[in-house]
This record gives C-alpha cells, structure tokens and sequence, in this order.
C-alpha cells in the first residue's frame, strides 16, 4: 500500500497513541471498517427483503438515501 506523508504521519501518531504497530493499526481499522460494511449490507437486505425487494430497489425508492456525499 502506498500513503501520502500526511497518511503515514496520521497513521504513524494514531497508532502509537494506541500503543499499536503501524501494521497492526492499519489491520485491526481495515477489518473494523469492512465488517461495519457487512452487517450494514446484510441489514439493507433484510430490511428490502421484508418490503419484497431488493436492496438496490429500496435505495432507489428513496427509502433510504446515502446523504454522505
């Protein structure tokens, strides 16, 4: 992986503030955030399946919106 210096210098003040190793950091966040992912994505389809559709379907619908950008 590659970083910017403001990357590696965030990541490198952060995970020493956490007593981790920079590896360490960058792996425990990257699960964190891709597990946060799936339960989001394996919550959207349950909810779409007890409306009888698809995820897709039900952001389209306006239901539920991603206001994050």
């Amino acid at each position: 992986m590659t970083f910017t210096s403001a990357e590696r210098e965030a990541i490198a003040a952060h995970s020493a503030a956490l007593g981790l190793s920079a590896d360490e950091y960058i792996r425990q966040t990257a699960a964190a955030r891709a597990l946060s992912w799936q339960r989001e994505r394996e919550t959207f389809h349950a909810m779409a399946q007890g409306r009888g559709c698809t995820a897709d379907e039900l952001v389209h619908r306006g239901t539920l919106t991603d206001n994050s950008h």
